[in-house]
C-alpha cells in the first residue's frame, strides 16, 4: 500500500476513541439519560411535519443566534453557533493559534483541547490544576505571563474532575492575562452558581442562566469567550449543537472560520425550540444535582475518594486498604499484574461491564490513575450503579 504524505501534526495523532459497546445502562459520555420534556417533543413533532427539508439552513445560524443574543442582552454578532461546542473550540484554535503560537490548556481536563491545538499546528502547553482539580488563578496568571500563550482555555466546571471554580477567580484571570480566554462552560447548568457580576440588572427569571457563570461578565472584558452546549443539560447530544458568546472583536474573528450553512437546519430548529423553553429543564436539573449528591455520599461511605463535582458526573477512585483489596481481586481474577491503583479501577470497570453497565475508564490516566467517571443517569439507574458497587466492595472485603 502506498504511503502518502500528511501533515506532521496529523501523523502524530491517534483517533479519539472511547468505549462503545452494548450496555443496558450507558453512563460513560456525560449525555443526559432523560428524554426531551413532553412539551418540547410535541412542539418539535409539529414543526417537523411542516419542516422545509429542501431548503438550506440560515447561513450563519442566525435564527438560533438571535434568540440567544436576545436572552443574554448582547448584539447578535456576539453569538456564534457550531456543531457542538467542540467545533467552536477547534475553530478557535485555528483562529487564535497557528505555527509558532502556544495554546494554554488545563491538566487534567478535556483531552480534545490538545488535539485541537495540534490540528491548528499550535503548541499545547499545560497548566496544572490543583491536586483536588481546581484552577489556581494566581498560578494561571503567572503561567501566562511566563509562557505568553495566544489563547487560554479554562474548563469550568472541569471535565473529568467536576470542579466548579468561582466567578471571582475566573474574573481575576480575565483581568490579568493579555490573550483571549475561552471559558468552556459545558456543565455550568449543573453548578447551581450563586455569584453575579456587580450591578447585574437582569430580571430574576433570567438570573439562573448566568449565576456563577462568566456569562454575567459579558461586555466587561474584550478577551472573553464563553462556550456552552446543548448536549449536556438539554439532552441534544445526538444533534450536536453548541454556542459561543463573547466580545464582538473575538466572535467576529471566530465567525470567519465557520463555513456557510455549517449547522444543519433541523438541529437549529430543535435547539431553538429547546432554548425558548429551557425553563422546562429547571426541575430536571435540580433532580440531577440531587441524584449526583446522593451518589457522591454513597461512594464516600464505601471508602472511595470522590472529586468535588458541580456537574452531571462523578469521578472517584479507591485508595488505601480498599484499593489494595480491589487490586488483589483483579490480579487474581484476570491473572494480570497491573499496579494497585490502576488494577483497583479496572476491576470496578470490568465488573460494571459484566453487569451491562458502561462507565468511563480513566484507570490508566497519568494523573487520574485508577479513576472512573460515572454520568448521573435516571434515578433507577443510579440505584443500580450504587448497589452494584456496594456488592463488589462487600465481596472483596469478605
Amino acid at each position: 500500500m502506498t504511503d502518502f504524505a500528511v501533515r506532521q501534526s496529523i501523523e502524530a495523532m491517534e483517533e479519539y476513541a472511547v468505549e462503545s459497546v452494548a450496555a443496558d445502562v450507558i453512563v460513560n459520555a456525560n449525555e443526559s439519560n432523560y428524554p426531551l420534556p413532553e412539551e418540547i417533543t410535541a412542539k418539535v413533532v409539529a414543526r417537523t411535519a411542516r419542516f422545509p427539508f429542501n431548503r438550506y439552513p440560515p447561513m450563519k445560524a442566525e435564527n438560533l443566534c438571535e434568540v440567544i443574543a436576545k436572552e443574554l442582552d448582547v448584539d447578535i454578532d456576539c453569538v456564534k453557533v457550531g456543531n457542538g461546542s467542540s467545533e467552536l473550540l477547534e475553530k478557535a484554535c485555528y483562529v487564535f493559534g497557528g505555527p509558532g503560537k502556544k495554546i494554554a490548556v488545563p491538566w487534567p481536563s478535556f483531552s480534545m483541547y490538545g488535539e485541537y491545538a495540534a490540528l491548528s499546528d499550535s503548541e499545547e502547553i499545560r497548566y496544572p490544576l490543583t491536586e483536588e482539580g481546581y484552577v489556581d488563578a494566581d498560578a494561571v496568571i503567572s503561567f501566562c505571563k511566563e509562557q505568553q500563550p495566544s489563547l487560554l482555555i479554562i474548563c469550568n466546571p472541569n471535565n473529568p474532575t467536576g470542579n466548579y471554580n468561582s466567578l471571582k477567580d475566573m474574573e481575576k484571570i480575565l483581568a490579568n492575562v493579555s490573550c483571549p480566554v475561552i471559558m468552556d462552560e459545558a456543565y455550568m447548568e449543573f453548578a447551581d452558581g450563586k455569584e453575579l457580576a456587580p450591578n447585574d440588572m437582569r430580571p430574576l427569571n433570567k438570573l439562573w442562566l448566568v449565576a456563577g457563570s462568566t456569562l454575567s461578565l459579558l461586555g466587561r472584558y474584550s478577551n472573553l469567550l464563553v462556550f456552552r452546549t446543548f448536549s449536556k443539560a438539554y439532552g441534544l447530544a445526538g444533534l450536536r449543537c453548541g454556542y459561543a458568546v463573547g466580545a464582538i472583536g473575538l466572535t467576529r474573528q471566530l465567525g470567519k472560520a465557520l463555513l456557510p450553512y455549517h449547522v444543519n437546519a433541523y438541529t437549529l430548529m430543535v435547539a431553538k425550540t429547546v432554548y425558548e423553553n429551557k425553563n422546562l429543564y429547571k426541575e430536571r436539573i435540580r433532580e440531577i444535582r440531587a441524584e449526583r449528591d446522593k451518589m457522591v455520599e454513597a461512594f464516600k461511605a464505601l471508602g472511595f475518594r470522590v472529586w468535588p463535582t458541580a456537574t452531571n458526573f462523578v469521578t472517584f477512585r479507591a485508595e488505601g486498604e480498599l484499593m489494595q483489596k480491589l487490586a488483589q481481586a483483579y490480579n487474581a481474577k484476570y491473572k494480570d499484574s497491573l499496579a494497585e491503583q490502576a488494577a483497583s479501577g479496572k476491576l470496578i470497570f470490568k465488573y460494571y461491564m459484566e453487569n451491562s453497565i458502561l462507565v468511563r475508564d480513566f484507570t490508566m490516566h497519568p494523573v487520574l490513575t485508577g479513576c472512573l467517571r460515572i454520568t448521573v443517569g435516571l434515578p433507577e439507574e443510579n440505584e443500580q450503579l450504587i448497589s452494584k458497587l456496594q456488592a463488589l466492595c462487600a465481596e472483596v472485603k469478605a
